[in-house]
């Protein structure tokens, strides 16, 4: 009852708190969730916002210098001159920072004014270098542009081009370009404004390539793309690669020196040009991040103080359930597993391949714990654990059932290597010492069985409990220490013995069990004296079970107690018939068990019985074993007379089978002994001539107390003359007739009678 409640409690307890701190897991996370999705989203959106602050102001440098050229292509008329136009074009250099200016009439011809006030006139289009060409051949289609990054093949510098059309009227006469270095957007990325200080800013182009870099950046090597060093992963580059061809903007992170960064690439519009900007995570963005922090701090804190408070709890449970365990599956005593885990193994075990199980007890272990008492038996059974223990190899196992039965399961399925290992395990047990006082030997009897296969885990366990159950009793039935192995022979027996337990009681019912009578002869005139009565059982499908297969069964189940009752009735029976067709009957022997004699209301039953079949009772002999009168002489003999005094006739079964008392005869008042036929065996031995005095005095005794002699197993001419000799009433033996059924007794034995009957 305690354990029942403190399992209840400690399920509540385990309950709330797992349900608590799931629930406030389960918030936490999302609030936690919430808190770091709203940060990364708060500073996703501030690095957009600043990065296309500076993309709008890049793109005011370049429409500047856009409004430059397209003012100063107001001024160039289709036939203006071109030295003029070469000092206009000088004259502008001088207030820009751009590294030429050049003009392009619709002829390819054109003016070239250099930084340096080199001014070079007539110039051809093919002297520039391919990408500023292309530039220039879009502006004289009439579209403003601005060129890739290419080397100058004048100031072998990087620049880029800017151009756009010259008009006259509506009609394109040419192209006006200037070039300029990229560090024009030096200015724009450099010093601490970029993301509050927080950030930086580079220029890239659609290959990665680094166009503009910050002076400030966290990454310090030399890199000449982004592809290098660690901005991106392995992963990652094909997939930004293809983002930036398609003009998309990205954002992600990097890490460095053990620290993360997220970044963003801006595309700029033109040219393929990305703005790469960095969060650093410094400056106004280092108090959030610091605030973050803090919060996650609080939370962890909480979380790992959850957790230690689960982990009590759960180690509560786990020493509660090791506690159930134990109480399961081992045994108090000893400590090894009980059947019930023992049972599970094996049948796990046997899913995965064969082997034997093996019980074994020690001889007269209750005797053992009569003569050294409590304490040394159970010593012996945890030494015993012990021992079986050292002869386990790895993949087998044993258990403790009770008292001292051990079962065992073994890999090994060959016999010979089985007798080997128990051998070892019993000359082990044997040699413990009970007492330094005496040297009282131990010793052991085993049962074995082997996995046979062909059947589920489940039902092959249970066959194999059962098999080295029959082995065992094989076993016990030796006087040393005994290995019995599970034969043929004892599956039958044990198919057998479970057909006659599952069908008794139907076959009962269905009045299977069928009278057979063997004749009684008075030995001085041949005439017939009566009748045993046995017990035939012929199945439904024909089969016939004989007495010595399932007598001792019923013995030990109890059955015989409704058996013997149901052969009583079929002996009255069967004189109810004889009296009604005017056959004088004859007695009729029937064997009555110690279990019914001595039932509590065994005379009322057999007097009812009379009263049925209305028959007087001195047609019943009740025989009765001689270890019965043994066991309990005043209480027999009190049975006795009451049966007697109701008209039954008491006979005194296999006398002289066991340690037969005089004395029984001289205490019971018994109408008949039944002399064994081991008695009359022996007796005929000439050389036994003891025997046969012994004998002689048996029966004169008898007689002299007025008790009938019947002499069993008479087989021979010359045994009827030995018992008509020493003066036995009645011969009964095959020399007369084996048991026969109730009809051919009628026929051979009492339509004789009836005849004489009939004649009278």
């Amino acid at each position: 009852m305690i354990e029942r409640k403190l399992s209840r409690r400690l399920r509540r307890a385990a309950v709330l708190v797992a349900c608590f701190s799931v629930a406030f897991l389960i918030c936490g996370g999302l609030f936690a969730a919430y808190l770091h999705n709203s940060h990364s989203q708060l500073l996703e959106d501030q690095v957009i916002l600043e990065t296309e602050e500076y993309k709008t102001r890049i793109l005011k440098q370049l429409q500047a210098d856009f409004q430059t050229l397209a003012t100063l292509s107001v001024f160039i008329q289709r036939d203006t001159d071109w030295e003029l136009l070469a000092e206009r074009l000088n004259r502008t250099q001088e207030y820009n920072s751009f590294v030429n200016i050049v003009y392009y009439n619709q002829d390819g011809q054109g003016i070239i004014s250099g930084q340096d006030g080199n001014v070079v006139i007539g110039a051809g289009l093919a002297e520039l270098s391919e990408d500023g060409k292309q530039s220039i051949e879009k502006a004289l289609a009439g579209e403003p542009s601005v060129s890739r990054l290419f080397e100058s093949v004048i100031s072998n510098r990087r620049i880029f081009v800017y151009s756009v059309p010259v008009y006259d009227g509506d009609e394109v006469i040419g192209a006006l370009s200037a070039s300029d270095h990229i560090e024009i957007f030096s200015d724009i990325f450099s010093g601490n404004t970029v993301l509050g200080g927080g950030g930086y800013i580079h220029m890239i182009d659609s290959d990665g390539n680094f166009l503009v870099r910050s002076s400030k950046t966290v990454v310090q090597e030399d890199l000449s793309t982004i592809y290098d060093g660690p901005y991106l992963s392995q992963d990652s580059k094909d997939d930004v690669r293809e983002a930036m061809q398609n003009q998309q903007r990205i954002f992600s992170t990097f890490s460095y020196e053990g620290k993360t960064y997220p970044f963003l690439l801006e595309p700029m519009g033109f040219n393929g040009w990305y703005l790469f900007c960095v969060n650093t995570g410094e400056g106004l963005y280092a108090e959030s991040n610091s605030s973050i922090l803090v919060a996650q701090v609080m939370f962890t804190a909480i979380v790992i103080f959850i957790i230690l408070l689960m982990l009590y709890g759960y180690r509560l449970l786990r020493n509660y359930n090791k506690d159930l365990l134990v109480l399961a599956y081992y045994d108090t005593l000893t400590g090894a597993e009980n059947m019930s885990r023992f049972r599970q193994k094996l049948t796990e075990a046997l899913t995965e391949s064969g082997g034997s199980v093996t019980t074994f007890c020690i001889r007269q272990f209750p005797f053992l714990t009569e003569i050294f008492g409590k304490e040394k038996s159970n010593q012996l059974l945890c030494q015993m654990k012990e021992m079986i223990g050292r002869h386990i190899q790895k993949g087998e196992f044993f258990s403790r059932d009770t008292e001292d039965r051990f079962y065992l399961f073994l890999k090994e399925t060959d016999p010979d290597t089985i007798r080997k290992r128990l051998d070892a395990l019993i000359k082990e047990i044997e040699a413990y010492p009970l007492s330094g006082r005496t040297d009282y030997r131990l010793a052991v009897y085993c049962g074995v069985t082997l996995s046979s296969g062909g059947n589920g885990a489940r039902a092959e366990m249970e066959n194999m409990l059962t098999r080295v159950q029959f082995a065992l009793d094989k076993a016990k039935e030796g006087h040393s220490s005994t290995i019995w192995f599970f034969d043929a022979e004892l599956h039958k027996q044990e198919e057998l013995e479970n057909y006659i337990e599952s069908h008794m009681h139907h076959a009962l019912q269905d009045g299977e069990f069928l009278l057979f009578l063997q004749p009684k002869i008075h030995l001085t005139d041949g005439a017939l004296a009566g009748a045993e009565a046995l017990v035939r059982w012929q199945t439904g499908s024909g089969r016939m079970v004989f007495p010595n297969q399932f007598i001792p069964l019923f013995e030990q189940n109890g059955f015989c107690v409704k058996l013997d009752l149901y052969m009583v009735e079929q002996a009255c029976r069967q004189i109810r018939s004889w009296m009604d067709r005017g056959i004088e009957p004859v007695p009729i022997s029937v064997n009555q068990s110690k279990l019914l004699f001595f039932e509590g209301d065994y005379v009322q039953k057999l007097t009812h019985l009379l009263e049925v079949y209305r028959i007087p009772a001195h047609f019943i002999i009740l025989e009765i074993l001689e270890g019965l009168a043994l066991e309990n002489v005043d209480e027999l003999s009190a049975k006795i007379t009451q049966l007697q005094a109701k008209g039954f006739r008491i006979s005194l079964d296999d006398f002289g089978s066991g340690y037969s008392s005089l004395n029984t005869l001289g205490k019971l008042q018994i109408d008949e002994v039944k002399l064994d036929k081991e008695f009359l065996m022996n007796a005929a031995d000439q050389k036994q001539m003891r025997v046969r005095l012994i004998m002689e005095e048996i029966v004169r005794m008898a007689g002299r107390l007025g008790i009938s002699t019947v002499a069993e197993g008479v087989e021979t001419p010359e045994d009827e003359q030995l018992i008509r000799a020493i003066g036995c009433n009645v011969g009964q033996g095959y020399l007369y007739s084996k048991p026969i059924s109730a009809d051919d007794f009628d026929r051979i034995y009492m339509q004789e009678r009836f005849k004489r009957g009939s004649s009278r």
